[in-house]
């Protein structure tokens, strides 16, 4: 029997945690281990997903990421793609899934890059801690039905996986430039917004390619999304100085029309063979 649940997230948190998921690496005995967080963007009219380099092995591996959905089953990202693209030196990945977008989750729009009404000073890293995943491995003998009796909690306010959940650091600006976007977390004593001030808050490890973005001044929820979360980033590592770092939104940008410059979309009317009456 499913343990009670209870959702402890205001509808701010709900919105910002739709911009992410988590991502599950599938081995070559078809478990499947909890990876890292993926992001999802829109540019130009295409939907895309981000999450970092890091996470894959090989380039092959790209074909073993996978995102659990609400019925328990496993889909790899693969299947959304219409092509996807590696970037080592960003530590990126960028995954074009053209018209296809996720049910129930946000986008980030690339195209929307003002900043009036937010706070530029600081920004906000959300993403799946390894230490938040209730299940880090996934044997292949668990049964969908299994995942959603356990991992899946439905109310009013819409359908959730509990198998990971997702966290906020929020840290003042330190960097922001053509290459890396910059901020501090301390895990020590921290403050946090739902269990209070705790000696030890949790480890990012597994939140790499999260966003990284900037929320609306006193972090309100506006009547739309567009003017509450602006994109920021991809976030990628945490340093031993507490320095949190990745990649930011104008570099993601570039990333991006390189990519589409590299693998133009090519439509092919098919020809009608029929001649008229």
């Amino acid at each position: 029997m499913k343990n009670s649940f209870y959702y402890q997230s205001d509808e701010y948190d709900r919105q910002s945690q739709r911009f992410v998921i988590p991502l599950y690496l599938k081995d070559e005995i078809e478990n499947f281990h909890f990876s890292s967080t993926g992001t999802l963007i829109k540019y130009q009219n295409h939907h895309y997903i981000l999450f970092a380099a890091h996470a894959l092995r090989t380039e092959e591996d790209f074909q073993k990421i996978h995102m659990m959905l609400v019925n328990g089953e496993f889909l790899p990202i693969h299947d959304l793609s219409i092509g996807h693209k590696v970037f080592e030196k960003e530590d990126v990945v960028i995954v074009d899934c053209f018209n296809q977008r996720l049910d129930g989750k946000n986008y980030f729009d690339l195209e929307q890059k003002s900043l009036l009404g937010f706070d530029k000073r600081h920004f906000t890293w959300i993403g799946f801690p390894a230490s938040l995943s209730e299940i880090k491995t996934i044997g292949k003998t668990i049964t969908p039905a299994t995942l959603v009796n356990r991992y899946v909690h439905s109310d009013s306010t819409g359908v959730y996986l509990t198998s990971a959940k997702y966290y906020k650091i929020t840290s003042k600006l330190i960097n922001n430039n053509a290459i890396e976007i910059t901020g501090k977390y301390s895990p020590k004593d921290a403050s946090l917004k739902y269990k209070g001030k705790v000696s030890t808050a949790y480890h990012p490890k597994g939140m790499s390619g999260g966003a990284m973005f900037f929320f609306a001044k006193k972090q309100i929820l506006k009547p739309s999304l567009e003017d509450t979360f602006r994109f920021a980033g991809i976030g990628l590592e945490y340093l031993k100085d507490e320095t949190i770092r990745g990649v930011p939104a104008r570099r993601i940008v570039e990333l991006l029309d390189e990519f589409d410059l590299a693998n133009p979309l090519q439509f092919h009317l098919s020809e009608d063979t029929h001649q008229p009456s």
